[in-house]
């Protein structure tokens, strides 16, 4: 997400609270769906301020995170999905006809100034050569006071086995081993990782960070290691990786379950947005 075009045409207006847009959710809402109270997308869901009526889901991909999102919220809650690859679009568009969704990069948001009351960014940050761009751009779309969730990978006791940046530094030295897909990619080609800190200093002075979780340990990172290294290195087959991915997926949000402080990989941040 760095580069600046978009193919959609500028959203210039939002659902008012008593838009019609708003209500056409409101039957998927009580769905039940797992992701709505478990792992990151459980975790920003909880943390949307009830008064968070008009919420950006940015770098959503297929949208499966932004429909999580809406489980169980404020029943005139609008949500949209915004993403800047068109075959992600076109799926999220496919698998839920009735979310709004929006191709547009991260660092050029088709919507006006302060218009929305949150923007969530889950598990984006980190791939992006430039994050500190793109979160001028929430903070333009977000109103004053409005809040900020975001998620990254958390430098702590297991960082160095970020299966991402280990499997980048094998196929530096096998040539046969097939590359990360898209999505496990990063621009600075690193998976980067923040402390607390760190992520504080990220945010910068146009937000206040008021909730934080530090979760997991990085044990399931192990488990994609061996995967990437025996299905897409060894084997290069990349059908059966897509498919046992999903056991690390699973793996991932049940220790993201687990609250480890300092030794956390995963880190959840709150942020109110400031005046400049």
């Amino acid at each position: 997400m760095t580069t600046r075009t978009t193919s959609e045409p500028l959203v210039s207006t939002l659902p008012e609270d008593d838009d019609p847009r708003t209500g056409e959710q409101e039957w998927a809402r009580n769905r039940p769906r797992l992701l709505s109270y478990i792992g990151r997308w459980g975790r920003a869901r909880r943390w949307l301020p009830p008064g968070a009526r008009r919420v950006l889901d940015v770098g959503c991909a297929f949208g499966y995170g932004t429909v999580a999102l809406m489980g169980r919220g404020p029943s005139r809650r609008w949500i949209a999905g915004v993403e800047r690859d068109a075959a992600n679009v076109e799926l999220a568009r496919r698998a839920y006809p009735w979310l709004p969704m929006v191709r547009a990069d991260a660092t050029s948001l088709p919507f006006p100034d302060h218009s929305v009351d949150a923007v969530v960014i889950l598990d984006v940050l980190e791939h992006l050569d430039d994050p500190v761009a793109v979160l001028a751009e929430v903070h333009r779309v977000l109103k004053h006071g409005g809040s900020l969730v975001a998620s990254v990978p958390h430098r702590g006791l297991l960082s160095a086995c970020d299966s991402n940046n280990v499997y980048t530094a094998l196929r530096r030295h096998f040539r046969s081993f097939l590359p990360l897909e898209p999505c496990e990619e990063s621009a600075s080609g690193r998976h980067r990782h923040f402390t607390l800190g760190e992520a504080r200093d990220l945010l910068g002075r146009g937000f206040a960070v008021d909730r934080f979780a530090r979760t997991g340990i990085g044990l399931a990172e192990l488990l994609h290691l061996l995967l990437l290294v025996v299905f897409k290195g060894l084997l290069r087959w990349r059908s059966a990786y897509l498919v046992l991915r999903q056991f690390y997926f699973a793996a991932s949000l049940l220790e993201d379950l687990i609250p480890t402080g300092r030794l956390g990989y995963n880190l959840t941040l709150r942020a109110r947005a400031l005046t400049n």
